[in-house]
């Protein structure tokens, strides 16, 4: 154990690819420690990669490059603009609304941040809005992307343990909404006390006209995510069909309603979800190696007998297990944070009598606060290079925005009806 934990924490300190990190350790340890064969590797690697759930991802992304190549960005903020941008903060609660509508379609933080962060930080600074502010808001809106679904996280946390995936998209849903509404009623407190820098000088009036052309350009797209759960949690397809199904009707909108994706947009759309996939896939294969040294390790087995040891409060647990997490998602990205600690926790989580669906949604929303927590929260990066910001002027105006999503989180993990009450309805 302690040649694969050194060596695993020592190369992700230096700044070697998460993929390399944990093929090198886990190939160290079973050569030198185990005597295993090097053939070894490669299969568990394939083996991993070989994974049908699986598959749902770049099916995902697929879809959603898709949409994006339609211009479905630039629609949903128009939509959302016309129902909430008369208000006071309209811009930042358009800014809200407009991620929670779109976390149906991109599945990812980062998707979120890529695709519609542009569009938000400009519009909104040049409405008058501080970019700091604006950047924050952006930041914080993008984690609903992940809560929603369909999210890439679920899917993950579904592949790994076994669990139906179309419940965790339901799951999803109360959590998403609760982070959505805690950051919405935090922009409209900041448009009062601070006019300034947090509401801008352009307010359009509200048109019920043009609503309802807004509406009609965007539910189209909109109604992706419903076709995912509906076909999912009533048998007609798996979660990886529904992916399938996802593309489809993406380039059926794409090409017969909206007009705007031709053949030649295929291939940019091809090698661009190719691209993301690959990188997912290469850690995807070298974490199957790691769990099956975690599982040679028995290191859940061990971790439950010692935090045992330190208490037999199921709640003092479930905090420990959350800090953990948080502090791993810290450091990396929320998609090999999950793909490492789901092994390891939630048989230790079963172990202590926790929910699989319940605990699925704290670890899926832990890592998610990791990735918006200085000092190397991922999204934070991303969002400071698409707002053009230091770091610095950033993470201060995040402050109150991540305080919220901790609220939210553990809220859920302390009340297991907010993500277990909508899949026990639909089952």
């Amino acid at each position: 154990m302690t040649l694969l934990l050194t060596a695993f924490f020592a190369m992700l300190l230096i700044g070697i690819p998460v993929a390399a990190v944990m093929g090198i350790s886990s190939t160290l340890y079973l050569m030198i420690v185990k005597g295993a064969d090097l053939i070894t590797v490669p299969q568990r690697m394939f083996a991993g990669a070989d994974n049908f759930t699986l598959m749902a991802i770049p099916l995902y992304i697929f879809a959603g490059e898709i949409m994006n190549r339609c211009g479905i960005t630039r629609r949903i903020f128009n939509f959302a603009s016309e129902i909430v941008g008369f208000l006071p903060g309209g811009l930042a609660l358009v800014n809200v609304l407009a991620s929670t509508m779109f976390a149906g379609i991109s599945g990812s933080t980062s998707a979120d941040v890529a695709s519609l962060g542009v569009m938000e930080i400009s519009g909104m600074t040049e409405a008058g809005y501080s970019r700091p502010y604006s950047t924050a808001i952006t930041c914080a809106s993008a984690t609903i992307g992940s809560i929603i679904p369909p999210s890439i996280l679920m899917v993950l946390y579904s592949s790994i343990t076994g669990i139906s995936c179309g419940k965790l998209f339901v799951a999803g849903m109360i959590p998403g909404l609760m982070v959505s509404l805690s950051q919405m009623a935090f922009c409209f407190y900041k448009a009062k006390t601070d006019p300034e820098n947090c509401d801008g000088n352009y307010r359009p009036s509200f048109n019920l006209k043009k609503l309802g052309h807004a509406a009609a350009d965007a539910i189209p797209a909109m109604i992706m995510p419903g076709i995912i759960i509906g076909g999912t949690l009533s048998g007609v397809f798996t979660a990886t069909e529904a992916g399938a199904v996802a593309g489809l009707y993406g380039i059926i909108i794409g090409v017969f309603y909206y007009r705007e994706f031709h053949l030649k947009d295929m291939y940019e759309t091809l090698k661009s979800t190719a691209f993301t996939v690959g990188q997912s896939s290469l850690i995807f294969a070298a974490t199957s190696v790691f769990s099956y040294c975690i599982a040679i390790l028995k290191l859940p087995q061990a971790m439950s007998i010692w935090i045992s040891g330190l208490t037999n409060n199921v709640y003092i647990i479930l905090l420990l297990m959350i800090f953990a997490m948080m502090v791993i998602g810290c450091f990396m990205d929320t998609t090999p944070a999950a793909i490492i600690m789901v092994p390891i926790f939630q048989p230790l989580a079963a172990s202590f009598g926790f929910d699989s669906i319940h605990f699925g949604m704290v670890m899926v929303l832990t890592f998610i606060f990791g990735g918006i927590t200085p000092p190397v929260g991922a999204t934070l990066f991303i969002a400071s290079s698409v707002g053009d910001i230091p770091l610095s002027k950033l993470v201060r105006n995040m402050w109150p925005l991540i305080l919220l999503f901790f609220i939210v989180m553990m809220l859920v993990a302390y009340i297991p009806q907010l993500s277990t009450t909508l899949p026990a309805l639909v089952a």
